[in-house]
C-alpha cells in the first residue's frame, strides 16, 4: 500500500515537472504567454520537483545502500538548485551554487566509478 502510495506520488511530481519544463521552454521560446511565472521560478519548480520524485521513490527501488546514497545525494543536489534558483543574486546564492555544481561533479564522478568497477573487477 506504501509503495502504491509512494509510486503514484512520484508520479504526479514527474508530470509535473516535465510541465515545468515544457512550460519552461515554450516561454523562453516566446511561443506562449502562460504561465505568468519568470523563467527562473517555473525553473525552480522543475528542479524541487524532479529531486523530490527522485527523493520518494528512493525507499520502493532496490538498490545497494552506496547507490541509493549517490541517489539521495542526487535527489538533493536538485533539490538545493531549485531553491538557489529562488534566492536573490548574493553571497550565499553564489556559494550554494557553487556547491551544487560540486555536489553534481561528485555524483557524476561516483556514477562514472561505479561503473566501471564492475568491468574492471571482471578482469581479475
Amino acid at each position: 500500500m506504501v509503495n502504491r502510495v509512494l509510486r503514484g506520488m512520484t508520479i504526479i511530481l514527474v508530470v509535473l515537472a516535465l510541465a515545468s519544463t515544457l512550460a519552461q521552454l515554450v516561454k523562453d521560446a516566446g511561443m506562449g504567454t502562460l504561465p505568468r511565472l519568470p523563467l527562473h521560478v517555473i525553473s525552480a519548480v522543475a528542479l524541487l520537483l524532479a529531486g523530490v520524485a527522485f527523493l520518494i521513490v528512493q525507499p520502493i527501488i532496490c538498490l545497494r545502500p552506496r547507490e541509493i546514497l549517490k541517489n539521495v545525494l542526487l535527489a538533493v543536489t536538485f533539490i538545493l538548485w531549485g531553491i538557489v534558483q529562488l534566492m536573490p543574486q548574493n553571497a550565499l546564492s553564489m556559494r550554494l551554487d557553487n556547491l551544487v555544481v560540486a555536489l553534481f561533479v561528485l555524483d557524476l564522478a561516483w556514477a562514472a566509478i561505479l561503473s566501471v568497477r564492475p568491468a574492471k573487477e571482471s578482469l581479475q
